[in-house]
């Protein structure tokens, strides 16, 4: 009874070593060389053939005996192999070690509206909005809506173009996207010629210069927000479509609190806003006007009858 007890422990230690042995072989099976990645190589006794040696976009590595040799791919043991090798016109029975850093180390590029235009680079992750404050941050006329990011891949070089202000948003619960090795961060120039005219029950009625991708709260916004006597379901809209002056009654409080904030309308040049006000304050303002008129025409009618007499 107790040697089959024995037999049973030894056999479970013995399948439990078997699991983590081929666990932490195919751990290591899987552990590839990519782009931007850093691999530090050291050759005992070799100081001129040790360091570490970034992987660049097309797969090569900055190793002076690799030059031109992409490596991308390949796993520690098949680059221990490659570089066994390359070392034998150099040694007998070179001793390699062979290790990927951890994080990738990010090279990019940062032109346009920026404080401080020029070449970066960071280990690790990094996203767009954090590769701009790297640069100092956009600058006071940087067009936000239309950031570019030129990325080169598979031969070809992609001309990405993303809207920052959708991550600034509250709501928002996205992240601006990774920058990645190579990239070439573009912000431009945001026009300040363009105006529109907002009227009405604001705060601050007005011309307003529009940015390109304003929307209808964008502006409202700027001249104040809606006052307390506001309309805010009978926005009226006056904008040009084809060269003819179009009017839309817009209902911006179910916009809102539905959440539907991609449906307001965008405003262009020369656009008019007008915000009327509540119903039921233009019926008071209509009761006041009417009882002055009555009490002023009294009141004349009594002075010229003083007068008379």
């Amino acid at each position: 009874m107790s040697f089959n007890f024995a037999c049973r422990v030894r056999l479970w230690w013995f399948l439990l070593l078997l699991f983590l042995v081929s666990g932490t072989r195919s751990t290591l099976a899987v552990e590839r060389i990519n782009p931007g990645h850093v691999v530090k190589i050291t050759v005992s006794g070799h100081p001129e053939f040790t360091g570490g040696f970034k992987v660049l976009q097309d797969g090569t590595i900055e190793y002076p005996l690799l030059a031109g040799i992409p490596i991308d791919g390949l796993t520690v043991d098949d680059l221990k192999d490659l570089l066994h090798s390359v070392l034998l016109r150099f040694e007998l029975e070179p001793d390699i070690f062979v290790m990927i850093s951890e994080h990738k180390i990010v090279k990019f590029q940062v032109f346009g509206e920026i404080q401080r235009p020029g070449s970066y680079e960071i280990e690790g992750r990094v996203n767009v909005q954090q590769a701009l404050t790297m640069a100092g941050g956009p600058a006071e006329n940087a067009d936000y809506r239309h950031v570019r990011i030129l990325r080169a891949g598979d031969g070809n070089q992609a001309d990405l173009s993303i809207n920052l202000r959708d991550y600034f948003k509250q709501d928002s619960l996205m992240l601006p996207p990774d920058v990645e090795d190579g990239d070439i961060i573009i912000i431009p120039y945001q026009r300040i010629d363009i105006n529109v005219r907002v009227l009405g029950s604001v705060h601050d009625p007005g011309f307003y210069v529009v940015e390109d991708g304003d929307d209808l709260m964008d502006i409202i916004q700027k001249a104040g927000g809606m006052s307390r006597q506001a309309d805010a379901k009978r926005v009226i809209h006056i904008t040009n479509v084809s060269g003819r002056s179009v009017r839309n009654v817009v209902n911006v409080h179910e916009l809102i609190q539905s959440g539907r904030y991609q449906d307001l309308p965008e405003i262009s040049f020369g656009d008019v806003i007008i915000v009327p006000q509540k119903a039921e304050w233009r019926d008071i303002w209509l009761w006041i006007s009417r009882w002055r008129d009555i009490i002023y025409f009294a009141t004349s009618i009594f002075i010229l009858d003083r007068y008379l007499h």
